[in-house]
């Protein structure tokens, strides 16, 4: 019988190693803050310009990461579909996403 318990309280030990520990040690607090183009660097802002073409720009997201910007998220709609890219604070476009508008948001 003790060592059943011992089985269940290495079980239960395993667990929390798995599931609770990772939750618990995040790669940091990741921030996101709506901008306007006017406040990305000049390479982003390029780049945004780039991709979107003559499309309104809906929403530009700067993410960052214990306070540091790691990218910026910009989106847009062209022809029934919703367009997100994420670009690199140097302007490296990281990636681009395209997606059917079913507006269900």
């Amino acid at each position: 019988m003790k060592r059943m318990h011992w089985v269940l309280a290495a079980a239960v030990a395993c667990l929390c190693v798995a599931f609770v520990i990772p939750a618990l040690a995040d790669k940091g607090t990741k921030k996101e803050k709506n901008v306007t183009i006017d406040q990305v660097p000049e390479a982003v802002k390029a780049t945004i310009l780039k991709e979107a073409g003559d499309n309104k720009i809906e929403e530009i997201e700067e993410v960052s990461v214990d306070g540091k910007v790691v990218y910026y998220e910009a989106e847009w709609k062209t022809g029934g579909k919703e367009i997100e890219i994420k670009v690199a604070p140097d302007g490296k476009l990281l990636k681009k996403k395209v997606e059917d508008d079913d507006d269900d948001d």
